[in-house]
C-alpha cells in the first residue's frame, strides 16, 4: 500500500518535472503556487492508489468472513457428531445395566464423566443421571 502511494507521488512529482520543463520562465508568484493543473493529477493519483487498497480490504473482509462462517459449520458439525456419540454410549450403559454387566458400563461411564462438560446441556444432565445412579449402586 505505501508503495502504491509513494509510486504515485513519485509519477505525479515526475509529470509535474517535465510539466515544468516545458513551459517558458514563469514570474515567481506563479512558481511559488502550483497550477491548479498539477494539484488535480496529484489528487488523481492519490485516489488512484486508494481504491486499490478498499477493494483489497473489502476482498479481505469477504473471504474472513467466508472463513468464518466454514470454521462456525465445521465446530457445529463436530460438536454434533460428539454429542450423536455420547448419545451412543448412554445408550450403551443403559445396555449393560440392563444386561448386568456393571464392569463395562463403568468402563464407558467413566469415558462420559471426563467428556461430560463438552456437550449440551441435556446430555450433561442424562451422564449427571447416570452417574447418580452408579453412585447409588
Amino acid at each position: 500500500m505505501k508503495r502504491r502511494i509513494l509510486s504515485a507521488v513519485m509519477v505525479s512529482s515526475a509529470a509535474m518535472v517535465l510539466v515544468a520543463c516545458g513551459q517558458d520562465q514563469a514570474p515567481v508568484e506563479e512558481a511559488a503556487a502550483p497550477p491548479a493543473e498539477e494539484s488535480r493529477m496529484l489528487e488523481q493519483a492519490l485516489e488512484a492508489a486508494k481504491d486499490p487498497v478498499g477493494e483489497t480490504a473489502s476482498k479481505t473482509k469477504d473471504a474472513a468472513s467466508e472463513a468464518a462462517v466454514s470454521a462456525i459449520k465445521r465446530a457445529e458439525s463436530v460438536h454434533d457428531r460428539a454429542d450423536k456419540e455420547a448419545k451412543e454410549m448412554i445408550d450403551q450403559v443403559k445396555g449393560f445395566i440392563a444386561k448386568d454387566k456393571e464392569e463395562m458400563a463403568r468402563e464407558l461411564m467413566d469415558r462420559l464423566s471426563a467428556m461430560k462438560d463438552s456437550h449440551s446441556a441435556a446430555l450433561r444432565a442424562e451422564i449427571e443421571r447416570l452417574e447418580a445412579m452408579f453412585s447409588h449402586a
